[in-house]
């Protein structure tokens, strides 16, 4: 999903972050882990820092969704280990609404994500 207005890296990370929380419980989940692979967005949900950042109230947003799960965790992971979301973080600048993929993969993912299985075994 497109993000209009240029910010940040961390709040545009954290934006991101926040609308997958809000999606996991539209869609009924209730046992979840988020990956990111920003680490300073990561810590600021996981820790709560005392210093205060220009995103903060995404923060404490994403904190209070949270709470409707039964689980969540937030993990840092590197990019090169997260291909598949990087790809699709990036497919938003080719369109102009939100899209989502439930059961099938684009055709230009199922590649990608067949290295990542792959790599994990």
């Amino acid at each position: 999903m497109p993000i209009p207005l240029s910010q940040l890296v961390a709040e545009l990370e954290a934006l991101a972050c926040r609308r997958a929380v809000q999606f996991a419980l539209e869609i009924g989940l209730r046992r979840v882990t988020f990956e990111g692979d920003l680490v300073t967005v990561i810590n600021a949900i996981v820790r709560r820092s005392p210093e205060f950042l220009p995103y903060e109230n995404v923060i404490d947003d994403i904190r209070f969704q949270t709470l409707d799960f039964q689980f969540s965790d937030f993990c840092h992971v590197k990019r090169n280990c997260n291909i598949v979301a990087d790809t699709l973080a990036k497919k938003p600048k080719h369109c102009t609404r939100l899209q989502v993929w439930l059961k099938d993969l684009l055709e230009d993912i199922i590649p990608l994500v067949l290295f990542d299985v792959h790599r994990v075994i």
